[in-house]
């Protein structure tokens, strides 16, 4: 087996800090780094022109998220969310620098993958609070908190070698089992539309936004950014101190 292939098994969709110190030489580290760069922004872009396409349809988005985590997870991990990242970050599977590389590559690809659908469909939509009224916020809120923590939770459960539920399985049956856990995560967000995402409500909402000159649109844009970081960092915590010790003790 030649080093390169070894390389690509070790980074299978979540590649931890310590793997990428012991497999990435320091006079190559910028080499991999781009790696991991421009397959954030494949996958992002992808998956931006999939949300787009897919106009609410549960199914045509995790078929699209699932070719995204297909095209990506063998260079950089396939977080293709910068709440995922956040989770992995807080769980110490990469560092500060490798989670600001993430996070640019995620919201350049949504442009990205904007763009293209503009430039392809002439059309571009972007997740909207449909109501200023408090209960609807809230349920919002509460929809991309609930949806993003159960969606990231399962990542992190199914991405650690103690507690994934298919140890030695193939990389592919965790990508399908990851495209599946979003499609039912979406299911807290029938207010809100199922964004659980901050890079790609950022990126759309901008990229609209000016498109269409209505400013306004941006008014709640809170909502799509804070309830996934919220749901990211709430499963981050949970699974370090309570999943992972509660599996150790089994």
């Amino acid at each position: 087996m030649s080093q390169d292939t070894k390389i690509i098994k070790r980074t299978q969709f979540t590649p931890q800090e310590s793997d990428i110190k012991n497999i990435i030489p320091t006079q190559g580290k910028s080499k991999e780094e781009m790696r991991i760069f421009l397959f954030e922004f494949f996958g992002m872009a992808l998956f931006a022109y999939g949300i787009i396409c897919s106009q609410g349809s549960d199914e045509f988005l995790a078929l699209f998220f699932f070719a995204s985590v297909c095209l990506a997870a063998p260079f950089s991990g396939a977080h293709v969310n910068p709440a995922v990242t956040l989770a992995m970050l807080l769980s110490r599977r990469i560092n500060f620098g490798q989670a600001v590389l993430y996070w640019l590559a995620q919201f350049t690809g949504a442009l990205c993958g904007a763009c293209c659908c503009y430039l392809i469909l002439n059309e571009v939509d972007s997740p909207q609070v449909k109501s200023q009224e408090y209960s609807w916020i809230l349920s919002d809120v509460s929809g991309e908190a609930f949806g993003a923590f159960t969606f990231i939770l399962f990542i992190l459960i199914q991405t650690d070698s103690e507690t994934t539920l298919t140890p030695g399985g193939q990389p592919m049956t965790t990508y399908v089992l990851v495209a599946l856990a979003l499609y039912f995560s979406r299911g807290f967000t029938f207010h809100s539309g199922g964004c659980l995402n901050p890079g790609m409500a950022v990126s759309l909402q901008l990229f609209q936004s000016f498109q269409t000159g209505d400013r306004q649109r941006m008014e709640f844009l809170w909502v799509f950014v804070g309830g996934p970081l919220g749901g990211g960092f709430g499963a981050s915590v949970f699974f370090e101190l309570f999943y992972k010790k509660q599996i150790r003790r089994l």
